[in-house]
């Protein structure tokens, strides 16, 4: 899959005009408790997705509002704190003590990290759904820290970012101005990884 071009960013006036229109609101999780409100104009730009539900004719779209009750409402939060600001940062808690020593330690490491490659892969299969590519920029920091700790416990960096991981990066994250820092960051890991160099020279031409 080739993900869509990156949004063009809005400037501060056009970020106005786009706040300064209906209120729609996003219900998400098992129980639909947790809910998120924001400017259907501002949704629709950066997801065709969402504004094709929200301009549509059903009950719910008319009546302003969207029920996920499938979607995990923390990842859903970091989209749409995406939407909202620009950027958003992606809250992981690593359930980890650094400089662990003993039996056992590095697969108890390689535990951590692919729990939390997992974790990531379903936030991008969630920006892919609801084309909101950009979002996934936020996997970088978490992902420098599966690295980093991948690095200091000597577990081969491919074993936990697999080809099926690269896969999902690249079939969704856009091509930014000024480069993308995750691809940047998994061409680093990755050495010799020619799918991800020949991706980021294609970028640069």
């Amino acid at each position: 899959m080739v993900p869509k071009p990156a949004v063009t960013p809005l400037t501060h006036d056009e970020f106005r005009k786009k706040c300064d229109c209906q209120v729609v609101t996003i219900y998400a999780g098992r129980n639909c408790h947790s809910s998120f409100t924001l400017p259907k104009d501002l949704l629709g730009y950066y997801s065709r997705t969402f504004a094709h539900y929200f301009n549509g004719t059903s009950a719910q779209a008319l009546s302003g509002f969207l029920i996920l009750p499938a979607v995990d409402p923390k990842l859903l939060a970091v989209l749409i704190d995406y939407i909202k600001h620009g950027s958003a940062s992606f809250p992981y808690g690593f359930v980890w003590s650094w400089g662990r020593e003993g039996d056992g330690v590095t697969a108890a490491a390689y535990q951590v990290i692919s729990d939390c490659v997992r974790t990531l892969t379903a936030f991008l299969g969630l920006c892919a759904a609801y084309d909101v590519h950009e979002a996934g920029v936020a996997i970088y920091e978490p992902l420098t820290i599966c690295i980093y700790l991948a690095q200091s416990y000597g577990i081969d960096i491919k074993t936990v970012l697999t080809d099926g991981f690269i896969d999902t990066v690249l079939g969704t994250l856009p091509d930014l101005p000024g480069g993308n820092p995750v691809l940047v960051l998994l061409a680093q890991a990755t050495g010799a990884d020619t799918v991800i160099n020949h991706r980021l020279v294609s970028m640069g031409e």
